[in-house]
């Protein structure tokens, strides 16, 4: 297969137009190699380093697409807290109006206690779920900003794994020096100092993960200094915990994925996770997410 101005223009690339690439990725398919030859262009165009392109792009795309529907997701949720409190509030009474016409003369149906709290349940999950749509904040639309950072994440990662991952037979050097950044070469694994990139990654990816975490369990009582119950064997409590635990072993695995990936690969998930950080830090002053 001819070579295409994957990495660099071919007129930049080769001198015979016979040269052949030897892939070592499977096929790319059409988004990433537009977004590969997109950066590509970028970086000739306009001369950036590729140390400072990649977390540039990152910024970019990120303040574009995501930010906006994180803004939009961080009101919407607040708005639900306020909203469920209201529900939580109305539990005591739909419990207490259950046992009064249980205890009624002539009632001939007969509830446990544990019957009783459980219709009171479903009866504030019922008018939780029409106080939401009532306020145009349902819960399925939560699920929009994964659906939009997931496959941006994912794309971006394939595509500058493709970009630095073609072994070019016979390029010339203008080639191997645009990949090269003060003796370094961009589309391997940083030799010299191996741990600098797995470390940096890790410590802001549990960052993300413990200050996310801290976040979601944070109760409006905290901000007085009143402490109050906190049932750790209650479901949600053990779910999150779950969530937590996943996500902390998730990051032990980038750190390992990271110290045999490219370094501009590596780049873009630090600035990623930087970007994600100072987000949260920031919308957090901004809507403060309680329980």
């Amino acid at each position: 297969m001819l070579i295409r101005g994957t990495i660099i223009r071919q007129s930049r690339l080769i001198s015979k137009p016979s040269l052949l690439i030897k892939r070592t990725t499977p096929q790319r398919t059409f988004v990433t190699n537009q977004i590969a030859d997109l950066l590509t262009s970028t970086h000739e165009l306009s001369g950036i380093p590729w140390v400072v392109l990649v977390p540039l792009t990152t910024f970019t795309l990120r303040t574009m697409f995501t930010l906006p529907i994180s803004i939009w997701q961080r009101k919407r949720i607040v708005k639900q807290q306020e909203l469920r409190k209201i529900s939580q509030s109305s539990s005591p009474i739909i419990k207490s109006r259950l046992a009064l016409m249980v205890n009624q003369k002539g009632t001939k149906t007969k509830l446990t206690p544990d019957q009783i709290h459980l219709l009171a349940m479903k009866e504030s999950r019922k008018r939780q779920k029409a106080l939401f749509k009532f306020y145009n904040v349902p819960m399925w639309k939560n699920v929009i900003l994964p659906l939009v950072q997931i496959p941006l994440w994912t794309t971006l990662s394939l595509s500058i794994r493709n970009l630095t991952s073609l072994e070019i037979e016979r390029s010339t050097k203008q080639w191997f020096e645009s990949f090269n950044w003060n003796g370094m070469d961009l589309t391997g694994p940083l030799v010299d100092y191996p741990v600098i990139i797995p470390l940096t990654l890790g410590a802001l990816s549990l960052m993300n993960v413990e200050y996310n975490g801290k976040m979601i369990s944070r109760r409006s009582t905290d901000n007085v200094g009143i402490m109050v119950y906190k049932d750790d064997q209650s479901r949600m409590n053990q779910a999150m915990n779950s969530i937590l635990n996943i996500s902390r072993i998730g990051c032990i695995f980038m750190m390992g994925v990271s110290s045999q990936s490219a370094i501009l690969l590596s780049l873009y998930w630090i600035s990623s996770q930087l970007y994600s950080l100072v987000q949260n830090v920031i919308l957090d002053k901004m809507w403060p997410y309680q329980r």
